[in-house]
Order: structure tokens, then sequence, then C-alpha cells
């Protein structure tokens, strides 16, 4: 199983992102991610925040073995055309690490803040299903001409193309009856959260749907956001999410099966994903960062899990 690390770009200076990114990176992450926000995510929305696309060029840059991406790009936040040339030029800075995360976008209240439309979720979920093929084509294709219901492309050209011969796409969402779809018929990568139970039933739903398009779901590779803390007691972990405060109880840290604890511990809970058939667990790191699970992950959680799944 890869282990991945979702640094947030919020209440951080651009110093302490980069440090604990080219930490990451040398101690062996498989990823390293960044978010699409324009404002702090459970806490006051004055903190400050990076632009997450701005923090994985420079850091495409500053890094040698991990893959990068934003998790996940708001679909509503840019032109699928001009996000293409973005990820293609990712991917050129990194020597063909770039990971391309798409999304339909759910936070109304920035898109509100920022003045971008927010329509209803089944819009959103069409602009998804068009950008997922324009970008395919224009990595593709010589030339993209495209008249689709949100987007139009009149003989448009991606040069340089990437780096890599088939730039992945990753879709995060869980909605059954139309995300799951759209993973099945366009992702390279699936990014879901929960527990180990939640995710094999979305497993179950994906499956049906890539039989439905004519898809080996075996093509699909699996991500799962997770929130870890790695301490010798029970005390220690109280205190971290103490410090994380209302944090704490954002979904996507907190909706997975609680890997809080011992490395033995959190190696067992990391494991259960690996068995019903993550390939890779994200770890939702907040900040203040916490150097200590992420140093104890590389180091005795990783070598712990290789072991439970050997």
């Amino acid at each position: 199983m890869r282990l991945g690390i979702s640094l947030w770009p919020q209440g951080v200076t651009w110093d302490e992102l980069c440090a604990a990114s080219v930490r990451a990176d040398a101690s062996g992450f498989d990823s390293i991610w960044s978010y699409d926000h324009f404002v702090a995510l459970g806490t006051a929305q004055t903190a400050p925040v990076l632009d997450g696309w701005t923090v994985i060029s420079a850091l495409a840059a500053l890094t040698s073995h991990a893959r990068l991406g934003v998790l996940v790009t708001g679909v509503t936040h840019r032109n699928p055309a001009v996000l293409a040339k973005m990820a293609a030029t990712v991917d050129h800075v990194s020597k063909g690490r770039a990971v391309l995360g798409l999304g339909a976008a759910w936070n109304e209240s920035e898109h509100r803040a920022y003045g971008i439309e927010f329509p209803p979720a089944a819009d959103r979920l069409d602009r998804l299903d068009e950008a997922c093929t324009v970008i395919r084509s224009l990595f593709q294709d010589n030339t993209t001409t495209f008249a689709g219901g949100h987007y139009s492309l009149d003989a448009a050209v991606l040069w340089p193309k990437p780096v890599q011969a088939h730039l992945p796409i990753l879709i995060g969402g869980s909605g059954e009856r139309r995300t799951l779809r759209l993973v099945a018929r366009h992702a390279d990568l699936w990014n879901a959260f929960g527990t180990p139970d939640v995710v094999t039933h979305k497993l179950a739903v994906l499956d049906e749907h890539c039989r439905a398009v004519g898809r080996n779901p075996s093509t699909i590779e699996v991500t799962v956001n997770v929130g870890v803390i790695v301490r010798d007691s029970t005390a220690a972990v109280q205190d971290r999410l103490d410090q994380l405060g209302e944090v704490a109880d954002f979904p996507d840290y907190a909706a997975s099966n609680c890997p809080y604890g011992t490395p033995d511990q959190v190696a067992e809970r990391l494991a259960e994903y690996a068995r019903v058939g993550v390939s890779e667990v994200i770890v939702m790191m907040p900040t203040p960062y916490d150097h200590e699970t992420i140093d104890r992950l590389a180091t005795e959680v990783r070598s712990r899990l290789e072991r439970l799944l050997q």
C-alpha cells in the first residue's frame, strides 16, 4: 500500500509548507497533495490560505520522488482547457509526477464570496463529465474540437503534451448515482473517504458502473483520505485532537476508522483499507503540522504495514 500526505495550505507560511513537503518527499511518501480552496476549512475564514495549484507547481521543482496533485480541483473554478494546460506544465516541472485531481466542487460560500457561479449539483456533475472529456482529448490529441452544454473548444491545441504518456485523472467524491459513474467512465484513480465498510460498499457500486460502461474496475486505483495520529498514549492522541479543534470534526478528517494511537494500532487500521482494495492512503494533515506523525508514518508505521500485508 502506498502512503500519501495532504498538507493543507492554510494557517501556514510558505517556508513551513515547503519544509514539510521536502521532508515528506525525502522520507519516501508516495504522493503529496494540496487543496483547491480559497478560504480556510473548519476554522476561522480569516486564516491565511495559499493557492493549491501554485503550491504544487513550486513543489514540483523542489521534490524528486512523490506524485503531486490537488485534492481535488473544483470543476467550477477554472476552464478545463486552461486547467489541462496547468496540469501539463506541472508534469513537465515535476518530470512526470503530476496527477490531475477533479471534483464537482461543494463549498457554496466560497463560490459566492469570490463571485464564482455555483450551479445545482446535477449541473456541476455535467460539467465534470465534459471537463474530463475535454482534458483527456487535449492531453492525447493534436487538436480538440468540442461542443458541449457547458464548454466549447474550436481546434484547441495543447503543446507540449504532458511528460507522462497518460497523465492520470483522479476523481474525488462518493455519490453513487452520478459521481461513481463518472469515475467508471473517466478516472484512473478514485478518491474516497470513510471507514473500510463504507469504502467496500462504494466499491461494489463502482464495480456495477464499470460493468455498465464496459470498464475493468481493476484499472481504477483506489485512494482514501484518512486522519492519522501516531502517539504512544491515549492522552497524547487527545492532546493532538485538542490542538486541531474544530478541524478534527471536518468530514474528510473525521470520517475514517480512527487510525489513532501507537504505530502497531495505526498500521492495523491502515491495513484494513488495503484488505478491502485501497491502494493508497492519503493522510490528511491540517495545521499545525504533526511532524511526529509524519516521521513515524514514514518509518515505524510503514514497516509494520508492509509486514501485515505480506
